[in-house]
């Protein structure tokens, strides 16, 4: 069974609640997580990234795993995009957001580690993966 085995290093200040998940997130073709705060259980989960604008197959897989079809609790998590005003490295700079909507704390862990576990059954659905064309072998397992 595949699963997201890659750790990443984080400053000290990376609240320990959500580094799981932006471990998964990070092992996902053209995704960078830049920033992420839960609040240590007082605010929703908050995790901001980039994608890169040449590689959008983990952007695919992450907001099919996010969705309320193919995820129980993809109707209280959501993905966000904005823009910013300044130009970062060549690239446009459009910001994506991996929010719960009002869920916190004890809760919000849950779930967390539900999408987790949601997309290392996505990583194991063949006819998904091949079905979408998805090149398991650029993510980093």
């Amino acid at each position: 069974m595949k699963k997201f085995t890659q750790k990443y290093i984080y400053d000290e200040y990376m609240d320990p609640e959500v580094i799981e998940l932006c471990d998964a997130m990070n092992s996902l073709p053209g995704i960078y997580t830049r920033e992420s705060c839960c609040g240590h259980g007082k605010t929703p989960y908050h995790i901001w990234f980039k994608v890169d604008k040449n590689i959008n197959e983990g952007l695919f897989f992450l907001v099919r795993c996010v969705d309320r079809r193919y995820w129980k609790y993809g109707w209280k998590w959501r993905i966000e995009m904005s823009v910013g005003d300044e130009d970062s490295d060549g690239e446009l700079p459009i910001h994506y957001l991996l929010t719960t909507k009002a869920i916190k704390g004890k809760n919000a862990y849950i779930q967390a580690k539900d999408l987790i576990k949601n997309m290392e059954y996505h990583l194991n659905h063949e006819n998904f993966i091949k079905g979408y064309n998805i090149h398991l072998e650029k993510f980093n397992l």
